[in-house]
């Protein structure tokens, strides 16, 4: 459950790709602490309150480099998705979620 501290400090050697603009990140990059061992992770202020929710998990570096895209293809498109789902990919992630934590980020009421 604590292999998460062998990621600490070496991200940039880990990371498959990363996409910024203004408010929105998208991470995908290698991961110890998995049931997989990839993940693409996104950060945008309409869901989580902007913290990052882990919304894919990948067998292969070739399958996160295409989920990728994906994900920075949904997360860039005129309308954004209803909501993200964590997949929990951590086993601290499926502890939260075994214990009832949120794990659906339904996107904030857009105000007109």
């Amino acid at each position: 459950m604590f292999n998460f501290i062998d990621m600490m400090g070496n991200y940039d050697s880990r990371m498959v790709d990363r996409h910024e603009e203004e408010d929105l990140l998208v991470s995908t990059c290698r991961v110890t602490d998995g049931q997989k061992p990839f993940e693409t992770a996104v950060a945008h202020p309409e869901y989580n309150d902007g913290s990052m929710v882990v919304v894919e998990m990948y067998d292969t570096e070739g399958e996160a480099q295409i989920g990728h895209l994906n994900w920075v293809k949904t997360m860039t498109a005129d309308e954004l998705p209803k909501e993200l789902v964590d997949c929990c990919n951590a086993g601290v992630g499926q502890l939260a979620e075994a214990v009832g934590c949120d794990v659906v980020f339904p996107r904030k009421e857009q105000t007109k």
